[in-house]
């Protein structure tokens, strides 16, 4: 069994630098709960959370590991850089998206694929539907999107987009880049909630399209969930452009997806 009362004693002198357990706590991106199993000797960190805790305050494992009188002399001399001067703005921000974006318990209920809707102008406006994925990797939500169109020679279109997923206040957010011109970025934000197994999220999108990538437009989205797992020929089959009364789109989608402002209203709302 591992000794916890060095690091605790440790924990404890390094809060004396700190502005608050809270804060840093916050920063770290450990809730305070656990933190506070740390300090008082009812469990030990993990290696990602040891290290996580080393990079806040500027230390090596090994350091914040050593005997308490020891680790006295070594602060005295060399106080923590990540305690004496606030975080870089840059590095405040990453950490943040970085935390909302673990694939923890917020996350997990939303993991595997979606149809995308969202209806598009053209020469006539068409619901266009894309397939989204939800997947964990290094420790995060990542997304891909395919938008697959055809022309009217029947010429197949593909267009990718990598992105990340973070969740916040019953809201999930989607951050995409589209991934072979790298010039286009949309952003997705849906009402969201883990409780009751829904099978349609709205929100908005936010952005510009490949087709006019100097036009920023919004648009209302309706995300439909497949499931964690599909069959990725029959559901790529699905997508594509579609009228607006398309008996293939649900009719919870015809109906909460046109981008009209009701009256009294001054900006999109999502259904």
């Amino acid at each position: 069994m591992k000794d916890t009362s060095n690091l605790s004693r440790n924990l404890r002198l390094l809060l004396g630098y700190s502005r608050s357990i809270s804060d840093v706590c916050r920063r770290i991106g450990i809730s305070r709960q656990q933190f506070s199993k740390y300090l008082y000797q009812k469990s030990f960190p993990t290696f990602r959370s040891l290290q996580r805790i080393c990079d806040h305050f500027g230390l090596d494992d090994w350091e914040l590991l050593l005997p308490h009188t020891e680790f006295k002399n070594l602060i005295a001399v060399r106080p923590p850089d990540a305690t004496s001067r606030p975080r870089p703005f840059k590095s405040g921000v990453e950490s943040t998206l970085w935390e909302k974006s673990r694939a923890g318990k917020d996350l997990a209920p939303f993991l595997g694929y979606y149809y995308s809707h969202f209806v598009v102008k053209g020469k006539t406006s068409q619901i266009l539907r894309t397939l989204v994925c939800l997947f964990e990797v290094d420790g995060i939500v990542g997304t891909k999107t395919i938008e697959r169109t055809f022309s009217e020679d029947g010429a197949a279109t593909v267009t990718k987009y990598d992105g990340i997923a973070y969740y916040s206040g019953h809201r999930l957010y989607i951050s995409e880049r589209e991934r072979f011109l790298d010039r286009t970025i949309w952003h997705t934000t849906l009402y969201a909630t883990s409780t009751h197994g829904e099978l349609f999220f709205s929100g908005l999108g936010l952005g510009s399209t490949i087709d006019s990538v100097q036009h920023i437009s919004s648009y209302r989205t309706i995300f439909q969930f497949l499931g964690r797992k599909v069959n990725h020929y029959e559901v790529l089959k699905g997508c594509g452009r579609f009228s607006l009364d398309s008996p293939e789109i649900s009719p919870y989608v015809r109906d909460n997806i046109e981008n009209r402002i009701e009256e009294g209203d001054n900006a999109f709302i999502a259904a």
